[in-house]
């Protein structure tokens, strides 16, 4: 199916919304052409009647078409207000949906989706393209079919009166209205391809910028970087004006068609008024008739641009959309039972297109209310446990189940309500330290909000800041120190009190009194139930869990017992 086709696919729920928005358009674009038609007849049968005496004067009706052409100023005003109300609601409906629908189909995808895209190339999809899509129906889709469905009405109203007439402005209009665009689309198809490109492409870019700004003076590489961005919207700027010198040329085109078919339309009129087919006054009717009609062809060089921009954008979102995830979802989720112990018997877990195996005939059994030390070198499989519980990767060997239940059975979602996790690339949100801590729990109260605080060690840093819990940290928490941002991380997963708590390197980069003082209250105030397991290379830390299991070749090796 085509991606046109696919967007036509989505707007399916608004389709009642849509057609009342078409009806709309034409029925204003009708108005405005009843409003020139009637126009130019009325005033050359007035001139007519005035001409021709005083008994013509007295025969002439003016009420009526007076009180039409008022009716077409009024229906042509309020009929375009009414299609701008009900088209506009309709493309945010359209948009919102879009969005909705993508992000329904890259959540499954996470976090293995991030491996393989660019943040900046993500956030261009879901906003820019998504965006373009929605705007199909607006600015290509409506357009279109309003200009088609006026051109047949414009035709049969001229036909009526002179059929030599209607033959000239119909190909008037269909030179105007499907050669001359789609000429246009094409010419500018290469160009609109090569602005997407590196529209994409410079939006990766400024994103990594802007996260990475430090580390890009730090390397010496900020004037490269910015050098290939203006490089970049130099190429963008020169493709625009290329499009838009398309643009022009195709309207231009248009217009001198337009007169042309006008000038036509008036002969043939001039024609039959000779052969008396036609009274005088029909003459400027036609022929303001003829130009009024190509009034709804001068968005159409516009909107067929805007098709094989959408198709691209559609192109691009869907490709990422049906991307299949990792992992499929169950399909009949069940939740865990006390007590949530964790078995995996005999796994092996190879991420997608790497050649060696994360975790190779691996086996681990975890109690719950036991506290755990995974420790083993950088690369040998220790966070690879978080991605095996939360499903974000699939096992390809073996079997693992907690609180009895098959991993392979249980959503992730379900498995956030009873795990928390300090991930060691753990991310703060925007705003205040009680918003991160909102979100974590949004039912915590601001007593509960301080205790976990408290057992973070990151009390007294909050309590000398002038706006406290209000304190802003920044964009992923830049107003923190690591040691405070990771603290913050911690705080969050307290407050939510899990069942399993999974810790990784929960001290580094915080000094040897910090963390003690912060591995003691922590262990502490954690419910003597929940089970923590602690990924971390620090030989001070694994010293505090009941045991400790060394993670090497894949496999996990029990070390014994801490001291």
């Amino acid at each position: 199916m085509s991606p046109l086709a696919r967007i036509i696919g989505l707007m399916r729920p608004l389709r009642w919304q849509m057609a009342l928005g078409l009806a709309l358009s034409v029925a204003a674009s009708l108005a405005n052409f009843g409003l020139l038609f009637l126009s130019g007849w009325l005033l050359a049968a007035a001139a007519v009647a005035g001409l021709g005496g005083i008994a013509a004067r007295n025969a002439f009706n003016l009420f009526l078409p007076a009180v039409s052409v008022r009716f077409f100023a009024t229906m042509r005003i309020v009929a375009r207000y009414l299609e701008r109300l009900v088209t506009h609601d309709a493309t945010l409906r359209l948009i919102g949906r879009v969005r909705g629908w993508s992000f329904e189909c890259l959540a499954p995808q996470a976090p293995a989706i991030l491996a393989r895209q660019r943040s900046g190339d993500m956030l261009f999809r879901f906003v820019a393209d998504t965006d373009r899509m929605g705007q199909f129906y607006l600015e290509g889709l409506l357009p279109i079919a309003s200009a088609a469905i006026c051109c047949v009405v414009f035709v049969a109203v001229t036909g009526a009166f002179s059929l030599s007439a209607a033959l000239v402005l119909a190909g008037g209009l269909v030179v105007c209205g499907g050669v001359l665009p789609g000429m246009a689309g094409a010419l500018s198809a290469r160009a609109l391809q090569r602005i997407s490109h590196q529209q994409d492409a410079m939006q990766a870019d400024l994103t990594e910028v802007l996260q990475g700004m430090g580390e890009f003076m730090f390397l010496g590489a900020a004037q490269a970087v910015q050098a290939q961005i203006v490089a970049r919207e130099a190429d963008i700027r020169h493709a625009r004006r290329r499009v838009a010198l398309i643009e022009g040329g195709a309207r231009s085109a248009m217009t001198i068609i337009a007169m042309m078919s006008a000038v036509g339309v008036l002969a043939m009129a001039d024609r039959g008024y000779r052969t008396g087919v036609l009274s005088a006054a029909c003459l400027p009717m036609l022929a303001l008739g003829g130009l009024a009609a190509f009034d709804v062809l001068i968005p159409l060089p516009a909107a067929w641009q805007l098709l094989g921009q959408a198709r691209v954008a559609a192109g691009r979102v869907f490709a990422l959309c049906d991307t299949p995830p990792c992992v499929p979802a169950p399909a009949a989720p069940r939740s865990p039972v006390a007590p949530l112990d964790l078995s995996l018997r005999g796994i092996g877990l190879r991420y997608r297109g790497a050649r060696r195996w994360a975790l190779r005939h691996a086996d681990l059994l975890v109690a719950q209310g036991e506290r755990v030390a995974i420790v083993g070198p950088s690369g040998a499989g220790k966070s690879t446990l978080v991605n095996l519980l939360f499903r974000f990767h699939d096992y390809q060997e073996g079997t693992a189940r907690f609180g009895g239940v098959d991993l392979r059975d249980v959503d992730a979602d379900i498995m956030a309500r009873h795990i928390g996790v300090v991930a060691q690339d753990f991310h703060l949100f925007v705003g205040s330290i009680r918003r991160n801590l909102a979100i974590a729990c949004p039912t915590a109260t601001e007593e509960a909000m301080w205790h976990a605080l408290h057992v973070a060690q990151l009390h007294a840093f909050v309590q000398a800041e002038p706006a406290g819990l209000d304190t802003l940290i920044g964009e992923g928490g830049v107003r923190l120190s690591g040691g405070q941002a990771r603290r913050l991380a911690i705080a969050q997963v307290v407050l939510r009190s899990p069942e399993w708590v999974i810790l990784d390197e929960p001290t580094e980069g915080l000094d040897a009194r910090t963390e003690r003082d912060l591995m003691a209250v922590l262990l502490q105030a954690l419910p003597p139930r929940t089970t923590i397991l602690c990924i971390t290379h620090n030989p001070a830390v694994a010293a505090r869990m009941d045991r400790v299991v060394h993670v090497e070749g894949g496999r996990f090796h029990e070390a014994g017992r801490a001291p």
